[in-house]
């Protein structure tokens, strides 16, 4: 009778691992990170704002964004992706799925996915998302606040919402005071040139 680990043994000539393929197996370090696959999916479909386009004033967008340019104001990207090149210069609040930043930022910033700080990145500002990168060599002063809890993100979110209007622009109240103020004009040139005219016809 043969031995239970006897290598002698015929009872049971192949092997357990004989019924799986030999199939290249990637090693870790070679795999795509988050990121990548982020940078490779904003390469396939997404607008881009280039480095001799400056923007002021609320951007919007639904769809994925790359900014090599100058914008002030506002970045409204919610569900989308956000990338900010080498040579973007940003000075704004920013809100979107996920935000890659190799070039400079200045303002708050709140990621639903992650916000990652590349080693050619200056960024100055308060961050708040679930997961932060700051690689080797990338410049960040502020505070970083990670979510735990969707509640917590809930509430985030809706404080945020405030911060989404950039203190040099005008808010809404404003420009409607404007406009008021602007219609208010005409309708008073109007009654004069009315009167004007009615005493040239006397």
């Amino acid at each position: 009778m043969s031995q239970p680990f006897d290598t002698n043994s015929t009872t049971d000539s192949k092997s357990f691992l004989s019924g799986l393929k030999d199939e290249p197996v990637t090693p870790i370090e070679d795999q795509p990170s988050f990121s990548d696959k982020i940078e490779e999916s904003l390469s396939k479909n997404k607008s881009v704002i280039g480095k001799n386009i400056k923007f002021r004033g609320e951007l919007i967008g639904t769809e994925d964004l790359h900014i090599e340019g100058k914008v002030e104001g506002t970045v409204l990207m919610e569900g989308q992706n956000l990338s900010i090149g080498k040579e973007g210069e940003i000075n704004a609040n920013v809100h979107a799925q996920t935000i890659i930043i190799n070039g400079k930022l200045t303002g708050d910033v709140l990621a639903e996915d992650i916000i990652e700080i590349r080693s050619s990145a200056v960024v100055k500002g308060n961050l708040i998302a679930p997961r932060i990168q700051l690689d080797d060599g990338g410049k960040f002063r502020g505070s970083m606040d990670m979510i735990d809890t969707d509640q917590e993100k809930k509430d985030l979110q809706g404080e945020f919402k405030a911060k989404l209007i950039h203190p040099h622009l005008p808010s809404s109240s404003d420009s409607a005071v404007v406009k008021k103020e602007v219609n208010l004009q005409k309708l008073a040139e109007a009654v004069t040139a009315k009167s004007e005219e009615t005493s040239k016809k006397k």
